[in-house]
């Protein structure tokens, strides 16, 4: 048996051995160990109202501290013990003013009460520790969905265009193969990117997750256009700066909109990429007039916009408009508790 378990013990046998000391030196041993006998005369000291009061006091403050605090297993065979101990105490003891009966009733009332008490605040404690574990659990569930969301938006951007591009090589190099090679440095320069991406969410997780965001939107949106390899139409109106966190997420779902466009929209001959800033929040809408798109593409990139946006508290939509696909958002400037 543990040291954390023995001391319970050792502190009970203490007190019991202790009261039941007193309880001889008041009424006499014989009759404390129910042997019979006569009684003997008490100490003025130990007799007093004051002392038997003390002596309760710490039998209900140690049977509460029992039940809270130590195993419940430990804790109820003290208790138990400190209950008869405190029971014969108040009946082989003498008192002017109530009936043993009486004093033994309200012992064990009074520590039942301290047991009670201290099993409630047990419960409260292990409530505590159920959130707080919860919590943590939670925290950490939304960090890996963050690095899972990072990792599908950035990097499989890049290897998407790696993956088209390399297509369109496979393709024309039957009937020219130096139109496939001028698709070469295409191909190296994604890669070159997916590998930056890669060393910049490595650098992101070693700094414990605070992550870059961008600094000048505009710029980014007309970069991460220009490298789309998509037939896009620009239309950005941000007036002012907005949070580099807001901003991080406008060119996330984007980018992600625009690889969706270029994975499954194999037909589409028009994008447009409207971006622009309200009083309130920033409206986004990527759309394509592809009519080829799969019902399902088995991916999670529209999963992790619209967790993207709600995490932010705005809007998501992403579906067919009939003539094409749209996806749209709505990002307030202020996220709302």
């Amino acid at each position: 048996m543990g040291v954390i378990l023995r001391w319970p013990l050792l502190a009970t046998a203490l007190v019991c051995a202790a009261s039941v000391t007193v309880t001889g030196l008041v009424s006499g041993f014989s009759r404390a160990f129910m042997m019979g006998g006569p009684g003997v005369s008490t100490p003025p000291v130990l007799g007093h109202p004051l002392m038997s009061l003390a002596e309760s006091v710490v039998f209900v403050a140690w049977i509460f501290v029992l039940t809270w605090k130590v195993p419940p297993r430990v804790a109820w065979v003290c208790v138990a013990a400190l209950l008869l101990v405190s029971a014969h105490a108040q009946y082989f003891r003498l008192s002017y003013l109530y009936y043993r009966t009486d004093t033994v009733q309200m012992a064990l009332l009074a520590g039942a009460v301290a047991a009670g008490a201290g099993v409630v605040l047990r419960m409260r404690d292990r409530s505590r520790a159920a959130l707080a574990a919860a919590a943590e659990e939670r925290a950490r569930r939304d960090e890996r969905l963050d690095m899972a969301r990072e990792l599908h938006d950035v990097v499989a951007h890049h290897v998407t265009g790696m993956l088209v591009q390399a297509q369109a090589a496979l393709v024309v190099a039957e009937q020219d193969k130096d139109k496939a090679c001028e698709l070469l440095p295409g191909i190296v320069d994604g890669g070159t990117d997916a590998l930056g991406a890669m060393r910049a969410m490595v650098r992101t997780l070693r700094d414990n997750g605070a992550a870059t965001a961008t600094g000048d939107l505009t710029s980014d949106l007309q970069q991460l256009v220009e490298k789309s390899g998509l037939p896009v139409r620009t239309s950005i109106e941000l007036t002012e700066d907005v949070r580099p966190e807001l901003g991080r997420s406008v060119l996330r779902l984007v980018q992600e909109a625009l690889t969706n466009a270029r994975k499954h929209a194999h037909d589409a001959t028009n994008v447009e990429v409207d971006v622009r800033l309200t009083s309130a929040a920033v409206l986004l809408s990527v759309v394509d007039n592809g009519t080829t798109r799969p019902a399902h593409s088995g991916g999670f990139g529209l999963v992790g916009m619209r967790e993207r946006v709600h995490e932010l508290g705005g809007r998501f939509f992403a579906g067919a408009t009939g003539e094409g696909w749209l996806v749209t958002a709505e990002l307030p400037l202020e996220v709302r508790a």
